[in-house]
């Protein structure tokens, strides 16, 4: 047994199973009786109207239109390190933290307020990227955080300070961009408070589920990508399962959440896995949903709340119990989303105010903690609180996917397109140069100036793929079976399509289009479409297609990939080129970007880059 296993042993018998002092300095204080609950907002703004975000309402404010600026900066300094871990008590690991946390720092911010975030890389021998996920990053595409794309990455021994405004509010996440490192612990939580939609009396903060693998990042890529023939069958199966960082199945400590009798409270759910998709219940409980990724949305109840890779659900959790109660939190992984081994399911007590902490709940799990299920609630249910059409696009794509060998790996592809960065020539500075001839290998599709772009993604194989777009909140329009007599079921483009046509594309203005309902698995249906869904991750179940729309506001290079960080490494990644010109003659990037280069070149002359993915 490892030292720490033995220190965490101890730890149970001498003063229970939920008290982290005196164990490793790199716990996060998330899920610890520790931790503080957050507050309604920072109070170190201005407060027009009683509010930072001054009289703006969920119901008569168009997020996407009108940030609120309070003129205040939230300052953070991080060390980036690989440092010797074991979070589940089992194994000792070697894990990328920020600052020697596991989970990283968490980030808050009011809603319009900025954020400097100053990353020093201290990794030896790797490259590194901090990627602040659902931000639209309206006003800074270069701070997105993708290597290659909109930035060199920053070298080791180097320090790059990221600078963006939290223009959406609510709960998200931030995580390395380059590879998978973000498998291996280089991730954290984002609060950023603004207006409600609902009330509670308290913010229990993040709830971070993500699975977790015995084993550094690379290991488990190279298994992915390695061609049958090798004798090396990826993808990676996952060894547990985690909450904020915590275990269950193992002898170190588990998390735990207190609350008061009576009282109504916020939880911030984040599905930070590698590849999981994550069910969490409340035993005995059913909780609120009132918003899913920075959307608010009009609240319904359920007794199982899933999260796709990436996703989050803001909830409610009324605590209706007795002072004396204790129940469990749980957080499952369906097998049949996505490859286990074992620990499929992590728990976490939540204590009563007069609840015996040194006895484990005795609560059992509800009917439907164990669904099987890999898919979101119904489209139906999901209801924006702000309003809004996604209207009719002006170009449409069909997107199929398959996976295959290309002779030395196995990689995923879009269309019949397959991705790989190149680290040394972001492709956003390139744009702004006016070089828009990339090579096929980066993926890079120009839409030019059409207003609203609609996907329509095809998933013939059996693997679910939660699909996210970087720099915007889809619209998704639809999802359905593109299996049986309406399915492609493997088809590709020049291949017979659904109703017995090729799938040509057509070429428009240098852009591939290709017109709907042709070829396509999709009839044409739209599910409330005065008032769509929006996020900006949705899980395309296996044997199904999904129809998402955008609006191009927000010129950039936007990635579009599946969330699953190995099949995100195998190259299932589609490049969003939107409205070059206005990159070209109107956004202003600032020159450190280049600087990242000009490190990054410099570190690159002397070192050989072990790229054993796509990079990002």
């Amino acid at each position: 047994m490892s030292a720490y296993a033995k220190a965490a042993t101890a730890a149970l018998a001498s003063r229970g199973l939920w008290s982290w002092p005196g164990l490793h300095p790199w716990i996060s204080p998330l899920g610890t009786p520790e931790h503080q609950h957050m507050p309604p907002y920072l109070e170190n703004n201005p407060l027009p109207q009683g509010y930072p975000w001054g009289g703006r309402t969920a119901k008569n404010t168009n997020y996407y239109q009108e940030t609120p600026n309070t003129g205040v900066t939230r300052h953070y300094d991080w060390s980036v390190d690989r440092v010797a871990c074991n979070p589940d008590g089992l194994f000792e690991n070697q894990c990328l933290l920020i600052n020697g946390v596991f989970p990283g720092p968490t980030i808050e911010a009011n809603w319009g307020d900025w954020i400097e975030v100053t990353v020093t890389n201290n990794i030896p021998d790797e490259g590194t990227s901090i990627h602040w996920h659902g931000l639209l990053q309206t006003a800074t595409p270069y701070m997105d955080g993708v290597p290659g794309n909109t930035q060199c990455p920053i070298a080791p021994g180097s320090t790059f300070t990221y600078r963006f405004q939290a223009d959406l509010y609510g709960s998200t996440w931030y995580h390395s961009h380059w590879s998978a490192q973000y498998g291996s612990g280089l991730f954290g939580a984002i609060n950023i408070y603004g207006p409600k939609n609902c009330e509670y009396d308290s913010d229990l903060g993040p709830v971070m589920m993500h699975d977790y693998f015995h084993g550094y990042y690379e290991e488990a890529v190279q298994k992915t990508l390695a061609d049958p023939a090798s004798g090396q069958n990826g993808p990676p199966l996952a060894d547990n399962n985690l909450i904020n960082g915590k275990a269950s199945n193992g002898p170190a400590p588990m998390a735990s959440f207190n609350v008061t009798s009576g009282k109504t409270y916020r939880l911030r759910l984040i599905n930070t896995s590698a590849a999981a998709v994550q069910k969490f219940s409340i035993d005995g409980y059913t909780v609120t949903i009132f918003a899913n990724d920075f959307v608010p949305i009009v609240p319904y109840e359920t007794d199982v709340v899933t999260l796709a890779v990436g996703q989050r659900s803001d909830i409610l959790f009324k605590a209706t119990g007795k002072p004396t109660d204790a129940v469990w939190m749980r957080a499952f992984r369906p097998p049949a989303c996505g490859p286990s081994a074992g620990g499929e399911e992590v728990t976490a007590a939540i204590f009563y105010e007069d609840a015996d902490r040194s006895q484990p709940p005795t609560t059992s799990a509800g009917p439907n903690a164990y669904s099987q299920f890999c898919g979101n609630d119904p489209l139906s249910q999901t209801v924006p609180y702000y309003p809004m059409a996604a209207g009719d696009p002006t170009t449409t794509e069909v997107l199929p996917i398959k996976f295959e060998s290309n002779g030395t790996a196995l990689l995923w592809y879009l269309a019949d397109q397959t991705f790989r960065i190149n680290y040394n020539d972001p492709i956003l500075l390139e744009a702004k140069l006016g070089n828009l001839d990339f090579p096929e290998i980066q993926s890079v599709h120009n839409y030019g100036t059409n207003k609203s772009v609609r996907f329509i993604i095809e998933n013939p194989g059996n693997q679910p793929h939660p699909m996210h777009l970087h720099g915007h909140n889809i619209f998704v329009l639809q999802e359905g079976s593109c299996s049986g007599d309406g399915g492609v079921q493997g088809e590709l483009p020049g291949g017979p399509g659904a109703n017995g046509t090729k799938r040509d594309l057509d070429i428009d203005h240098g852009v591939k289009v290709k017109r709907e309902g042709e070829g396509s698995c999709w009839d044409g249906s739209i599910t409330n479409p005065e008032n769509p869904q929006r996020r900006d991750v949705q899980m395309l179940q296996p044997g199904s297609y999904i129809v998402i729309q955008w609006f191009q506001d927000n010129p950039g290079v936007w990635p579009l990939h599946c969330h699953i960080a190995w099949h995100l490494s195998a190259g299932m990644v589609w490049m969003v080129l939107e409205n070059p010109d206005e990159i070209a003659n109107e956004m202003q990037i600032p020159s450190i970007m280049s600087q990242t280069c000009r490190d990054w070149s410099a570190y690159t002359g002397e070192n050989v880059v072990k790229q054993i993915d796509d990079g990002i």
